[in-house]
């Protein structure tokens, strides 16, 4: 996995357009300390929304299991984890530009951000 920026992390949480655009522009014009603050809340938000994504996807893997569709292993949380991991990467790759999964991601990110989603 890369090192991502502030950017990757805007695009990941499907910010506004218009957010994304003053982080591209005003940044690096930033003081450290509002640096330090924005990079924490998209951070935050970016791991809340995995915990939420994979909770999901463990459930369905679950499911699967329950239907005899998958066999139960110790790791399913953790294939789940890796798969929201992928879906992240996924995104920023321009992959996966499925609408469900992006109406899915903004609709976890609502209560995070206190916006409405938007499509």
């Amino acid at each position: 996995m890369k090192k991502w920026t502030v950017f990757d992390l805007a695009n990941i949480l499907q910010l506004d357009n218009e957010v994304k655009e003053d982080l591209r522009l005003n940044f690096n014009n930033f003081d450290d300390d509002l640096k330090y603050e924005i990079q924490t809340v998209l951070w935050d938000g970016l791991f809340e929304l995995k915990k939420r994504l994979a909770k999901v996807k463990y459930e369905h893997l679950m499911l699967d299991v329950d239907e005899g569709k998958r066999e139960l292993t110790t790791d399913l949380y953790n294939q789940a984890e890796k798969s929201v991991w992928q879906d992240f990467e996924d995104i920023l790759a321009g992959k996966n530009e499925d609408k469900k999964i992006l109406e899915a991601i903004r609709a976890q990110l609502k209560p995070l951000i206190g916006t409405p989603p938007t499509g």
